[in-house]
């Protein structure tokens, strides 16, 4: 019966003390509402998030160059053996619950005139502590949460590789297609160099124009070495992704990118369980809330059992009970609970802001595909008017209606217009790569 009673007294003071609680989000914890003003969520649950890589970015050329960096990544694999780490660190933690055991045989001669000759012992002892207050229980659940936070930190690093390498791949296409525009209008600069030097020599056109025609010939040609440079650069860059030496990267061309027309965000609270970084940061304040219960517990004595056994000519077995109950240790204890307790406080501001940041990413990258599609309408319609104007510009000096600077303009502002054009289609393009990262897409 006494027994029975102090069961019921233990059980209500451990339930007073919640040393055994189980994490749970926070109350003031909310997912509605990150996106922010000017995004609509939406249930679908087809977002961008859920699909693979393979399905946002269809150019093969792509998808063999983001595979190749997942594989080859020396901060991936070396994530990887993190995990293994926390793994051990996790499968440790659940074998303190099982008892220990050592076995230390030993023997020798003994010397002595009244028990002279060979003696030995072959003793086995026992170690084991009873998790009543939750010492064990919250050390493991605490490296359960270690364990998730290390995965979702391999999580993350993925992620950020496949949006890396897309957004250097569409870099490149960009560029390849501005080097064969500018180069394009080098050559027709210099086809104006030539007949305006022609023009001069007939008195029909002064040395300045002449001069200045020049230059930004030079300038544009210039220009071409420059785009010639950058696109070696970028092609370096992601060399040293796929951890390979510098080389020429095999990949398509801009015109036969397909970017996604519906740009599918889903519901905000979805990010805290689809971005990586954002679960990170939630299993980082549980790890610390698992780490102030776990400080509690100190307060409570520890019951230890001790048992051996052991053959010395005979067999000698023993058992021993143990209880230690700290009364005074300089304050440590007190101490570590205190800082565990603001550890948690901490993270859970951390938590709250890696939130509302993956919100607002999520907010920049809608608005800067969105933006970035209607400002290339716009320069779309922009370069046919150019290209128009700078034929019929060139009809009209042809007939003697207009001067030849009048065709060094429209050629300057085609120029100008291409070049927006292509950035907007690069704009537009990052921003399918930012939205899907920001998301929590490239798990997959």
């Amino acid at each position: 019966m006494k027994r029975i009673v102090y069961i019921l007294v233990l059980g209500a003071m451990l339930s007073s003390c919640g040393l055994y609680g189980k994490y749970s989000r926070p109350e003031q914890i909310k997912g509605e509402g990150l996106y922010g003003t000017g995004v609509t969520e939406n249930t679908d649950s087809a977002t961008l998030a859920s699909l693979s890589y393979k399905e946002i970015f269809t150019d093969p050329q792509l998808q063999v160059l983001i595979g190749t960096a997942l594989e080859r990544n020396s901060d991936l694999r070396s994530l990887e053996y993190a995990v293994r780490q926390a793994e051990a660190g996790y499968q440790a933690s659940k074998l303190a619950f099982v008892p220990g055991f050592t076995f230390a045989p030993k023997g020798g001669y003994n010397i002595s005139e009244t028990a002279k000759g060979w003696g030995y012992a072959i003793p086995v002892a026992m170690d084991w502590e009873i998790d009543l207050f939750g010492k064990l229980v919250n050390q493991k659940r605490k490296a359960g949460a270690s364990l998730l936070m290390t995965q979702d930190i391999r999580e993350a690093a993925q992620t950020q590789i496949v949006a890396t390498v897309a957004s250097l791949y569409f870099q490149l296409l960009m560029m390849d297609q501005l080097l064969l525009v500018t180069d394009s209008t080098a050559r027709k600069w210099q086809e104006t160099v030539r007949v305006m030097d022609l023009m001069k020599e007939a008195g029909m056109m002064n040395e300045v124009s002449v001069s200045q025609t020049q230059a930004t010939c030079y300038a544009i040609q210039a220009g071409v070495l420059d785009l010639q440079e950058g696109i070696r650069n970028v092609e370096n860059g992601l060399c040293l992704l796929l951890k390979q030496p510098p080389q020429p990267i095999a990949r398509g061309t801009m015109q036969a990118q397909v970017l996604p027309e519906e740009l599918q965000v889903g519901v905000s609270a979805q990010l805290l369980s689809n971005r990586p970084d954002v679960r990170q940061a939630e299993h980082n304040l549980e790890q610390y809330f698992y780490g102030v219960q776990h400080a509690r517990s100190m307060f409570f004595p520890s019951i230890r059992i001790d048992a051996s056994a052991a053959f010395v000519g005979a067999f000698v077995p023993s058992l021993v009970g143990s209880l230690v109950q700290p009364i005074f240790a300089h304050g440590g204890i007190k101490a570590n609970y205190d800082i565990s307790k603001a550890q948690y406080e901490q993270a859970l501001l951390q938590f709250e802001q890696q939130m509302l940041k993956a919100g607002s990413e999520v907010n920049d990258a809608l608005l800067q595909c969105q933006t970035a599609r209607l400002k290339r309408e716009q320069h779309t319609q922009q370069v046919e008017a150019l290209t128009r104007a700078m034929d019929k510009t060139r009809s009209l000096m042809n007939n003697g209606s207009t001067t030849y600077l009048e065709v060094i303009y429209a050629q300057q502002a085609l120029l100008d217009a291409q070049t927006s054009q292509l950035e907007d289609w690069l704009d537009e393009a990052q921003g399918v790569v930012k939205l899907y990262q920001a998301l929590g897409g490239g798990v997959k």
